[in-house]
Parts: structure tokens; C-alpha cells; sequence
């Protein structure tokens, strides 16, 4: 019975003592966290946020060929004429067609040929001929070269540079196949950059999640000489938690060739979306005696003052409605509350002054 009472007294006593603590040890955090309830906010905020767009069918980045091959200034035309040497030796001629679109000829002199296929050409050439030149003239024409666009190609592509592309070939789908193809580490977007007419240059933007292209038409795919194609790189999409985790699960991540370290932070997979209990399984969450069972986000408005968003960790495993997906940026912060200091001060109390004296004899 003296035992008994002596073990009562030291529990009560080390009872008092770790409340002391407790209380005294200055760690603080509020009970209550603002923040407008999951549940209560709009079905986009469930919905895919960064793949939820109509990946772009990339033969729109390519520009339709017409049905004939349309001449145009720089194509090099073979033609051959044999009236033209009476002693049978005769050899083609090659010639360029001109800005103007127009060939230049022994005797018929300048020939119009820009916007003609080839039989419409080998028509007009063998009809100035005729004009009083050579009677029932026999003219065959030849495409030997197509005229060319040198563009540049810079970014995240395997081999950027320079790149000619000929005529009805000069798009963006060839221009970054002539380039080596993008690189595991381009963004999910292509910019052109055209000569300026006026004073501000033209950059066209193209996202090829399809999610954002309502000015993108395809005319804006056609490229000229001296645009500029640029791939820009990937940008590591990061969210962050704050709160009590697994130390070993803390992730440092680095960014750029210089490997500048950004601090703790955690990678948003660019194929697939995170949502708040995912995310926190991410950072290393404990259980819910060590870390809270609710969270608080905090998200970024452009323009707009910053929301936070409550999140019941427990039901949003259950409910999808108290669930949200996580947004690049987004800082999700543990909050302690009522029912977890209960739960990890009746944990440490019957660890530490319950059974923390019997450990040696019974063994654990």
C-alpha cells in the first residue's frame, strides 16, 4: 500500500512538472488558424491546374505545303532552250528567280515566274521565246534548288544554331527538327522572335500544353529570314511546407548550371498534379501525434492580396471536396491545434512519467 501510494505521489508530481514545462518552455503557436474552408471553395480548385490543357497536336507547328511547288524569289530554275545553240551542243542554264519574280534570259531578257508552279513557268518562258525569237521553241524547266530562310534556333534544343530551312519547309516544327529536337529540359512553350517593323519587336508565344494559345493562329508557325526561335528552360515549379516533418525527408534542390542552392523546398512532378495530402506525404509528414492534422495554405494572387485555405487533412483523405490540388509557389504550413496538443503532450506523459521508470526493470 506504501508502494502504491509513493508511485502516485511521483506520478503526480512528475505530472505537474512536465505541464510546468510545457507551459514555461515558451514554444507557442496558435490554436486557430484562418482560412477559408476547402470545401467551400470552387470545383477549379479540384480540377488539373498545370496538365489539365489539350496537350497541342504538333502539326500545328508545321506549315501546310501547297499542292504544287509555287516559285519565289531565290529558287534556282535549270532551263534548257536548245534553240539556243544552233551547233547541238547546248547545256541548261541555271537561274535565279529575283525579288521581283522575274528570271533574266539570253535575248527574251526578264521573264515573270514568281507564283507559277513549274509548268506555268515552262509556259511563260517558252511563249516569250516564241515572240518572234524561235518558232515552236522546245523549253524544258527544272527546280534545282529551293530558295532558303537561314533562322536561328537558341534554348533547350540538342544542337542550337543557325538553321536553313527551304521553301514550304520554313516552320517551327522543322526548324527544332533541324536543331536535334528539344532537350529534356525544355519548357513546355516556344517563342519566336520576328524582325521589328516598327519599334517594338514581335514575340510570338506558343505553349505546347495547348492551354494558352487563343492569339496563336497558323501563320504565326511560318518563319523568315532572321527570326529567332527560342526554347526557353524548364522552370522547377516549387511549393514549400513548414511545420514539424521527418528531417531525413527535407529536400535541398539546386537550379542552374552554377548549382545555386535554393533552400528546403519541394519539386512539383511536371507530368501529373499534387494535391495538399500528397504534397504533405511529400515533405516527410510524421503522424498524427508528432505533426497537426490540418493545414493552412498559403497561395500567391497575382495583383491580389494572398488566400489561405484550410485543409483537414483526415477528411480530405476521405472527402475530395476538402481536398485541393497545390499551385507552384504555394507555402503549406502544419497547424498546430487543440486536439494535437492533446494528443502529443498524453503521448509524452505516458512516455515520460508513466513509463519511463520502469523501462530498466520491465525491459522497453
Amino acid at each position: 500500500m506504501l508502494a502504491v501510494m509513493r508511485f502516485s505521489t511521483k506520478a503526480i508530481y512528475g505530472l505537474f512538472v512536465v505541464c510546468a514545462l510545457i507551459i514555461c518552455s515558451g514554444c507557442y503557436a496558435p490554436l486557430v488558424s484562418g482560412g477559408v474552408p476547402a470545401s467551400t471553395l470552387p470545383e477549379e480548385y479540384r480540377l488539373p491546374l498545370r496538365t489539365g490543357g489539350t496537350p497541342l497536336n504538333f502539326t500545328m507547328l508545321t506549315a501546310p505545303p501547297p499542292k504544287d511547288y509555287l516559285l519565289g524569289p531565290e529558287d534556282v530554275l535549270e532551263v534548257t532552250v536548245p534553240e539556243l545553240f544552233p551547233n547541238g551542243e547546248y547545256r541548261p542554264l541555271l537561274v535565279q528567280v529575283m525579288g521581283s519574280g522575274h528570271v533574266q534570259l539570253p535575248l527574251v531578257g526578264s521573264v515573270p515566274v514568281g507564283g507559277l508552279n513549274l509548268a506555268q513557268a515552262q509556259s511563260e518562258i517558252t511563249r516569250a521565246y516564241a515572240a518572234g525569237f524561235f518558232n515552236s521553241p522546245t523549253v524544258s524547266i527544272s527546280l534545282a534548288q529551293k530558295a532558303t530562310f537561314s533562322v536561328v534556333v537558341l534554348g533547350k534544343v540538342s544542337a542550337p544554331g543557325v538553321t536553313e530551312l527551304p521553301r514550304y519547309e520554313n516552320d517551327v516544327a522543322h526548324a527544332i527538327a533541324l536543331a536535334g529536337g528539344l532537350t529534356e529540359d525544355a519548357a513546355e512553350a516556344i517563342e519566336i522572335h520576328r524582325r521589328a517593323h516598327g519599334v517594338t519587336p514581335e514575340v510570338v508565344k506558343i505553349d505546347l500544353r495547348g492551354m494558352d494559345n487563343l492569339n496563336f493562329g497558323p501563320h504565326d508557325v511560318i518563319l523568315h529570314e532572321g527570326d529567332v526561335v527560342v526554347v526557353p528552360n524548364r522552370r522547377n515549379e516549387v511549393f514549400y511546407v513548414v511545420g514539424k516533418l521527418n528531417p531525413t525527408n527535407v529536400v535541398r534542390f539546386s537550379a542552374g548550371e552554377r548549382e545555386r542552392e535554393l533552400g528546403g523546398g519541394f519539386i512539383l512532378p511536371r507530368d501529373r498534379e499534387v494535391d495538399v495530402v500528397t504534397a504533405v506525404a511529400m515533405a516527410g509528414y510524421i503522424d498524427p501525434i508528432e505533426s497537426p492534422t490540418t493545414v493552412t495554405v498559403h497561395r500567391q494572387i497575382p495583383g491580389q492580396c494572398p488566400m489561405l485555405i484550410h485543409v483537414d487533412l483526415i477528411k480530405a483523405r476521405k472527402c475530395r471536396e476538402e481536398n485541393i490540388n497545390v499551385c507552384p509557389g504555394d507555402i503549406i504550413y502544419l497547424n498546430p491545434d487543440a486536439n494535437w496538443y492533446f494528443r502529443r503532450t498524453f503521448d509524452r506523459l505516458i512516455d515520460d512519467v508513466f513509463l519511463f521508470p520502469y523501462r530498466s526493470v520491465w525491459g522497453f
